[in-house]
């Protein structure tokens, strides 16, 4: 027979204080950096002991490490439900909308881009653990989807590659980026301006018009 809960507010649960303290990781790493970010900041921002983290993750290396998994796993899938009604009949379509759900979700998302480029660069170990589990097999699915449009005649079919890593990078750094742009570009703080500027710089131009 089941204990009945004592009156009150509800106790947290493993799962939702592990999502408190990857949320409050996301934003001290995006803010900061890996190098200048401590597990008691993050534990601060979480409301939670220091060492519930050591607990949970076992270091700030692994919390880091399963912030992105997640980001992965998440992004990944939005990507493959934007694109699933016109995988097979268009592939010039799925693409596009493959495009614009990546641009959609880091919009939604703008800690995620500025976590993931903040120390992109300044440290092999973590750059290349970033690279494996996030930015190849997502630069992977592009270009799967940019062959397919290329030979049904959507788009060119040199440098698919290159295009898709482009874009991702371009989009990526535009979000992270876009409290200094709207300083400088009328309209960037409007998410309907900004994502019609996005598609109309980073999109629109991959496809053939006409």
């Amino acid at each position: 027979m089941s204990k009945p809960r004592k009156p009150g507010r509800p106790t947290k649960t493993d799962r939702d204080t592990a999502t408190e303290i990857l949320t409050a990781g996301m934003r001290r790493f995006a803010a900061q950096g890996y190098d200048a970010t401590s597990l008691r900041q993050i534990a601060g921002d979480a409301g939670v002991d220091v060492s519930l983290i050591s607990y949970q993750f076992g270091s700030k290396l692994a919390l880091w490490q399963a912030i992105v998994s997640g980001q992965s796993q998440e992004l990944l899938a939005h990507l493959d439900a934007a694109r699933i009604p016109d995988a097979q009949s268009d592939r010039g379509l799925a693409l596009r909308r493959a495009m614009q759900g990546f641009i959609d979700f880091l919009i939604a998302r703008p800690l995620v881009p500025r976590f993931l480029l903040r120390d992109l660069s300044t440290d092999d170990e973590r750059t290349n653990w970033l690279l494996r589990s996030l930015t190849i097999p997502l630069h992977e699915n592009f270009v799967a989807l940019a062959e397919a449009a290329a030979h049904e005649g959507a788009i060119d079919r040199d440098h698919c590659a290159f295009r898709m890593a482009n874009f991702v990078y371009a989009a990526s750094s535009t979000v992270a980026r876009r409290e200094r742009l709207a300083q400088m570009v009328a309209g960037v703080a409007d998410d309907s301006q900004f994502r019609a500027s996005l598609n109309a710089v980073l999109i629109e131009p991959v496809f053939h018009h006409g």
